[in-house]
């Protein structure tokens, strides 16, 4: 009778049991759900970062009839990535730049300032670009990785300074008329973690009114390194 008795309680406490613990697993699954995958990131859904472009330079070299020796590019640019798969992202970019044109002896016949020993031309504007990144390492993890972009933009200078040299006479002057008021080109932007090198051609800019300008050509290609600072 005793063994009777163990048995039918036993039998009467197992669905208690089952009841409490699935109560458990359900706990617990919630808890589970709180912790979800962050969703900004370098390799995440979306990643911003800041980009300084340094060291800029022009290649001059080899122009049909270029007027200028050399020039630099320093910009400061703000980007947004949003992540496709684990190969593919694009976002876009906007940001502020500095370019000069250091001019050369047919530069400056073509201002008729062949009297002085240097001609630069300075701008001051602003830019946007869109871009496709292409990782070349999907398996990554949260990192950025190495990568390629290819990069349409356009830009608009809103500054221009006139600086000219001869002996230890410098002339400056804040033009009015604009050698290069604005340009569309393409970019290329080849990249690992926090560095890149970039190439970009102008495929248009525009052609001033002025005949203070109308026969300056500047170069179209540039080449220049970035470096990144992300979060």
């Amino acid at each position: 009778m005793k063994y009777i008795k163990i048995l039918i309680l036993t039998i009467f406490l197992c669905p208690v049991f089952q009841v409490f613990s699935q109560r458990v697993v359900l706990r617990q699954t919630n808890i589970e759900q709180q912790y979800d995958i962050p969703k900004k990131g370098a390799n995440r859904q979306q990643y911003f970062w800041v980009q300084l472009s340094l060291f800029g330079t022009d290649l001059a070299i080899g122009e049909l009839d270029v007027k200028q020796k050399f020039g630099n590019y320093y910009g400061l640019s703000f980007n947004n990535k949003y992540k496709l798969n684990g190969v593919l992202s694009h976002g876009y970019g906007w940001g502020f730049h500095h370019q000069a044109y250091h001019l050369n002896k047919k530069g400056l016949n073509a201002l008729s300032s062949s009297s002085w020993d240097q001609g630069k031309l300075s701008f001051a504007g602003v830019n946007i670009n869109y871009f496709v990144r292409i990782n070349f390492d999907p398996k990554r993890g949260n990192i950025v990785g190495t990568y390629l972009d290819l990069v349409p933009f356009g830009q608009y200078n809103f500054y221009q300074r006139a600086k000219f040299v001869e002996g230890r006479l410098t002339e400056k002057s804040d033009e009015k008329n604009f050698a290069e008021r604005y340009a569309i080109g393409v970019e290329t932007r080849l990249g690992r973690e926090f560095y890149s090198i970039y190439a970009r051609y102008k495929f248009i800019s525009d052609n001033p009114k002025s005949d203070t300008f109308i026969n300056l050509d500047l170069a179209k290609w540039s080449v220049g390194l970035n470096l990144n600072i992300g979060k």
